[in-house]
């Protein structure tokens, strides 16, 4: 007889909205889409990576259809650890203390709430505490893979080590697409039986064809420009230092080509170096982060949305690109790059194009043959269109939601 408990789950991570990243859209979609009251959310309000509080996440936790408590912080403000001493002493100073007021508020929520399947965003920042609920109340701890958490080389005392343990521990693990359940398999070595497949979605509600915004237009001053848009944290990944370095080859075709970059991250820096050095400044713009509700506004303001990914030196790639999937969603041909888990999300030649995210003149090729064949754009966008109508964040929900069910149902049995 089956007598399995209903679904409460708690998603634990740091990576929520309002901070950007593919990964903060996946877990918030999880949430509003599944049956009501089944998911919970255990995030943080103060940013990780920079040190500063999150902005708005007040006003986006009280508009949310699920619940979410946040602490300060779930895991330590990123230092570059020097040396072996130097992470042992950054654990006992900074790393423990952290992880008992985390593991306090976690343990006050599974208390109150009858948490029973916990999923963690975060493989080696977060799976200790999913041991920890199991070891203490049964929890089932599933892992969020994306991709690039167990391709990227690590070479921390005690982070990057651990992730074979801590994935071997799990109850069961999600991958993004068969690009990074083949990484676990080969670089992690984890039992096949126990990875889920669940490509990413897109919210149809959300995103959706437009015209042209004038608001947006007017802000940036690219009135009468044909834009091309690149959307996601400013990282080396991402191939935006390689499509900088395609632009003066497509001006050359497209004299009124304008490259609209949204996003922040580390490598901005370098980004603005690039536009410097190739006296670029009239063609493109760092808008920065931008206000949630205005991301559909951007997809719909571009000619060509594109990101062409590529694998890095120590193996950090794309994991699946959700942002291919909202351009689609917005009636947008995308060009991504042959790597990682794009060739999964971008359907060459149908959806999009695929180039070699390390060739600036294949990059410039593609842009130049998508913004002068009208034909072959428009009917590519609408392919895309209709595939990302097919690809709903109901679905992948109701799919996760099933996941944490049947956990349960075993544990019945």
């Amino acid at each position: 007889m089956n007598n399995s408990q209903p679904v409460r789950c708690l998603f634990v991570t740091s990576i929520f909205p309002p901070i950007n990243g593919g990964s903060a859209v996946v877990y918030e979609n999880l949430c509003r889409y599944a049956p009501n009251g089944t998911m919970m959310v255990l995030a943080s309000w103060r940013d990780y990576a920079t040190g500063k509080p999150i902005e708005n996440w007040k006003e986006l936790d009280n508009a949310a259809p699920y619940s979410v408590e946040r602490i300060e912080l779930l895991r330590p403000i990123s230092i570059q650890s020097k040396s072996k001493l130097h992470s042992l002493w950054l654990l006992v100073t900074q790393d423990l203390p952290l992880k008992a007021k985390v593991l306090y508020k976690a343990v006050e929520i599974i208390k109150a709430r009858n948490v029973n399947v916990i999923c963690i965003g975060e493989l080696t920042a977060g799976s200790w505490l999913g041991l920890l609920c199991r070891w203490l109340f049964g929890c089932k701890i599933i892992n969020y893979i994306h991709g690039e958490e167990i391709t990227t080389r690590m070479n921390y005392l005690f982070y990057g080590k651990n992730r074979k343990f801590y994935l071997r521990k799990a109850d069961a693990i999600v991958a993004v697409s068969q690009f990074t359940r083949n990484a676990l398999i080969d670089i992690m070595e984890v039992n096949p039986i126990k990875i889920h497949v669940n490509e990413n979605g897109v919210d149809t509600k959300r995103f959706f064809p437009g015209v042209k915004k004038d608001a947006i237009l007017k802000r940036h001053k690219i009135e009468g420009k044909r834009i091309l848009l690149t959307v996601g944290r400013l990282v080396q990944r991402k191939g935006i230092d390689k499509t900088l370095q395609a632009l003066p080859e497509i001006i050359k075709k497209i004299p009124n080509i304008h490259y609209l970059i949204v996003g922040s991250g580390e490598f901005q820096p370098n980004l603005e170096t690039i536009v410097k050095e190739l006296a670029l400044e009239n063609f493109v713009t760092f808008a920065g982060r931008i206000a949630e509700e205005d991301l559909v506004k951007y997809y719909q303001s571009c000619d060509l949305f594109v990101m062409p990914n590529r694998e890095l030196a120590d193996h950090d790639t794309e994991g699946f690109g959700l942002v291919f999937l909202e351009a689609n969603a917005c009636k947008k041909a995308v060009i991504g790059g042959r790597a990682g888990g794009a060739v999964e999300a971008i359907s060459h030649g149908k959806t999009g194009l695929l180039v070699d995210g390390n060739n600036p003149e294949e990059i410039a090729s593609a842009i130049i043959e998508l913004l002068t064949d009208e034909t072959k754009r428009k009917e590519i966008e609408e392919t895309g269109y209709q595939y990302a109508l097919n690809a709903n964040w109901e679905s992948k929900a109701h799919r996760f939601y099933e996941l944490c069910n049947n956990l349960l149902k075993e544990t019945a049995q």
